[in-house]
């Protein structure tokens, strides 16, 4: 029997949380001994029940769950935590990892998410007590141990989650040459899903096949040198290519570093890694070997000029419409076949970024379904174009389902739905051709029909609008005129000047200095 308490500050979050246990798991597996409402209070109540697992919010008074986190780090090792949270936010998911949590759920889970996690947090403990007994009898298991928390320790130094003043100690005999070599290669292998290296691969190198702690689908090699005469560049690339000739097809591609002198310099090698597969082109018989070159580049600005038509469905929770401009975002990116994999992800991390400002817009602050951090870190570890296109056909409706329960966009006359529109997006382009046809509408008939309803014509009404928000900027900050004119969706800030001057009488200066006056 293992027992759990529950710390979360909500009290009927601790009750639903309880009763979705209960339901899926018997007491005589998992019996509850108690709940706090914060950290302070889970601290004593560990000391005094002895939890075997600690489930924890993140966001509490008085203590939240990072210094919880670090707490029970210090004072409690053997704890097995799992953290729920609201917010699926990146310094929240970083300390979690630091603090080694058996799972990370995100509100509202299901009961079969939250059973599978705590199965696994008590198998993790059945199998930690298990080696504990073991340890005792035999030293080749101590090993063992010592070589996986190495590679752990290896993954984390890879990925840059850990300091780089100095090298990873490594505690593993196996691993003792790695520490002693004067030069290093790293190998990152993306595959569509888990690949094991074969061991009589890795038995033809010097090297050490480094699984991810963080995602199945990448995995790394690294190679080192302990003979001078030996080309280690030569040596990856070969390996390179006897890694895709006895694996299977799922295998997407392989970056190769340059030589590094340290282990410290293993977070750089990721880099180049990384840099050097999203410079492939996305075209199928793309090299599937990226060997970093020098010098990354930040990706060419790749171009799309029905963006705002994806995000205008998006906005209106018309999810068949998503789904068909999303096909068609994809259509384009194949249209170029130099467009390359970093394009595709600087594109879809502006949507992102688009679509993160429109859920802002009707959603309070901390209350949006979802955020973009976890979309940016699906982009980070995606190296190929489909699993990228799958997830966004995958999300994107389902956001805008979410959206039409907020009944954007459904007054009865579409001439308040097109004042609403140019609200929200004063910043961008606004033109009657394409307001006319987000709406569905011939453009002459539009103009007619806009300013039969509003007294005024339509570029007027734009101006018009954004010169209201230029007043606000003005009387709000500092910000210089040229830059507050970009950010209001003016290309030619000089005609900026002539629109204020003409709606208000003042250029943007003599306005501002009329209200410091």
């Amino acid at each position: 029997m293992y027992t759990f308490i529950i710390v979360d500050d909500e009290a009927l979050i601790r009750r639903g949380m309880l009763k979705k246990i209960q339901a899926v798991l018997p007491e005589e597996t998992l019996t509850f001994v108690g709940e706090a409402d914060n950290g302070e209070s889970g601290l004593e109540l560990i000391k005094q029940a002895d939890p075997d697992i600690v489930i924890t919010d993140m966001r509490m008074p008085e203590m939240d769950g990072k210094s919880f986190l670090k707490l029970l780090q210090q004072e409690y090792p053997d704890k097995k935590i799992i953290v729920v949270s609201g917010y699926s936010d990146f310094e929240y998911m970083k300390e979690a990892i630091s603090a080694k949590v058996v799972g990370y759920l995100l509100k509202p889970f299901s009961k079969e998410e939250i059973s599978e996690t705590l199965k696994k947090a008590v198998q993790i403990i059945e199998a930690e007590r298990s080696t504990q007994r073991r340890m005792a009898y035999s030293e080749i298991e101590k090993e063992e141990i010592s070589y996986h928390a190495d590679l752990q320790t290896l993954s984390h130094w890879i990925m840059g989650l850990q300091h780089k003043d100095k090298a990873p100690v490594l505690r593993s005999i196996k691993l003792q040459a790695l520490s002693e070599a004067d030069q290093y290669v790293l190998l990152t292998l993306y595959t569509s899903e888990k690949t094991v290296l074969k061991p009589d691969l890795l038995q033809q190198c010097d090297g050490v096949n480094v699984p991810s702690t963080q995602n199945d689908q990448i995995s790394f090699l690294l190679l080192y040198r302990l003979d001078r005469d030996r080309d280690l560049q030569k040596l990856a690339l070969s390996t390179a290519n006897l890694i895709l000739k006895n694996t299977s097809p799922s295998c997407a591609c392989i970056g190769i570093s340059s030589g590094k002198a340290s282990l410290t310099q293993l977070s750089e090698a990721f880099e180049e890694t990384v840099g050097t597969m999203n410079e492939r082109t996305i075209a199928f018989d793309s090299p599937r070997i990226a060997v970093y070159q020098g010098d990354l580049q930040p990706a060419p600005t790749f171009t799309w000029d029905k963006l705002d038509e994806l995000l205008f469905f998006l906005e209106s929770g018309n999810a068949s419409k998503v789904i068909e401009w999303t096909e068609k975002l994809f259509d384009h990116f194949y249209s170029d076949p130099g467009t390359t994999l970093g394009q595709v992800k600087s594109t879809c991390k502006h949507l992102i970024h688009e679509v993160r400002d429109i859920l802002n817009r009707y959603y309070d602050n901390g209350s949006s379904p979802t955020s973009s951090s976890s979309f940016e870190a699906v982009l980070a570890a995606s190296f190929d174009v489909q699993s990228i296109r799958t997830y966004l056909l995958q999300v994107l409706p389902n956001l805008a389902d979410m959206l039409d329960e907020r009944s954007v966009y459904t007054a009865e006359h579409v001439v308040e739905n097109i004042k609403l529109y140019i609200e929200n997006h004063f910043n961008k382009e606004l033109t009657l051709e394409k307001i006319s046809s987000l709406f569905f509408m011939n453009p002459s008939y539009c103009s007619y029909l806009f300013k039969e309803k509003t007294g005024i014509n339509f570029i007027d009404y734009v101006n018009k609008t954004r010169i209201e928000k230029a007043k606000a900027m003005l009387k709000g900050s500092d910000a210089k005129v040229y830059k507050i004119a970009k950010d209001l969706g003016y290309d030619n800030a000089k005609y900026f000047f002539r629109v204020f001057k003409k709606v208000t009488g003042q250029t943007p200066e003599e306005y501002r200095q009329s209200i410091l006056e």
